[in-house]
């Protein structure tokens, strides 16, 4: 049966009525209006060029692994973007410019870039989902402090009236779990890294060492979206006498590990670990266990905890 998609995006790629389970590390059942993979680059712009015709919202999706749906249904169309590709434009005796598409898996990535000796993206093995979602979070390694911001050159972006342009690092304004896309709602199409030159059993002695601490520190080979809640900032740390800017120890410290609501437990392993243990997996359990959360640090602490995963 032909939709209103079907002129710009093809015929029989959108589909209706798609449970998004399989795409979401949480492993939630919601229900989405309309679906569609987008495998180019040109498939990300016509995504958007399609939603603004039918006038739909349009939402994007990348690995899934920090993000979360707090309601059954979606109305729209959500776009997993499965746009990958790594390229090396330029280098100099030093650098390596390499560009990647954004629906790039950043584990697949990280792994390229550590064999051919390209140092920057290392410590960020064992990062599940996109280069997309990696970059509009900004996402971080704190041993030692980087982020996968501070290797940025350049990038393609659309916004959400199908225009197309080319921006430089600056514009992104990057900070702790921070990119200004978060504000601009521009989608990401492709991002230049400037990697350095360096011996590849250096860059895998790190790649293996990050690797190493996440398995000992984090729970693995479990439904979540990774770390819930942001860390505080070093303001609050010193307005409160904390030890720790760590939302994992508030959360513990408020009496919360090991909590749950229907399918979805605080983590025994890593407090800011919300896990799915299976079973019926409603998006409004894991809501009042957030809001519990939230609401059992605030009254020990006097802290609002901010969510680090994006709620679409």
């Amino acid at each position: 049966m032909k939709n209103q998609f079907d002129e710009i995006l093809g015929i029989g790629r959108v589909q209706e009525n798609i449970d998004l389970f399989p795409y979401l590390s949480m492993r939630l059942h919601t229900i989405a209006q309309y679906y569609f993979e987008a495998q180019s680059k040109e498939d990300l712009i016509n995504a958007v060029k399609a939603t603004q015709m039918a006038k739909v919202p349009l939402i994007m999706l990348g690995g899934g692994s920090n993000a979360i749906f707090d309601r059954a249904e979606i109305k729209g169309l959500v776009v997993k973007n499965n746009y990958s590709s790594i390229n090396a434009i330029a280098a100099t005796d030093t650098t390596v410019d390499v560009e990647v598409g954004s629906g790039t898996n950043m584990a697949v990535l990280v792994q390229k870039l550590t064999e051919q000796g390209l140092s920057g993206l290392e410590y960020h093995k064992g990062l599940p989902g996109t280069v997309g979602g990696a970059v509009y979070m900004n996402s971080k390694w704190l041993r030692p402090v980087c982020y996968v911001g501070d290797y940025v050159e350049s990038a393609h972006l659309i916004n959400r009236e199908g225009e197309v342009k080319v921006v430089d690092k600056t514009y992104f304004a990057f900070s702790y779990d921070y990119s200004v896309l978060q504000k601009t709602h521009e989608l990401l199409l492709s991002i230049v890294f400037r990697l350095q030159k360096k011996d590849v059993e250096v860059v895998t002695e790190r790649a293996n060492t990050s690797v190493e601490y996440r398995k000992k520190t984090q729970p693995i080979g479990v439904a979540t979206c990774g770390c819930f809640f942001r860390n505080i900032s070093a303001e609050e740390q010193l307005e409160h006498s904390l030890p720790t800017k760590s939302a994992g120890y508030l959360i513990d410290k408020a009496g919360m590990k090991g909590m749950q609501k229907g399918s979805f437990k605080v983590s025994d392993v890593h407090a800011n670990f919300i896990i799915n243990q299976g079973g019926d997996a409603k998006p409004s359990d894991l809501v009042q266990l957030v809001k519990q959360i939230k609401a059992k640090v605030k009254d020990k602490f006097g802290i609002i905890l901010k969510e680090e995963v994006e709620s679409l």
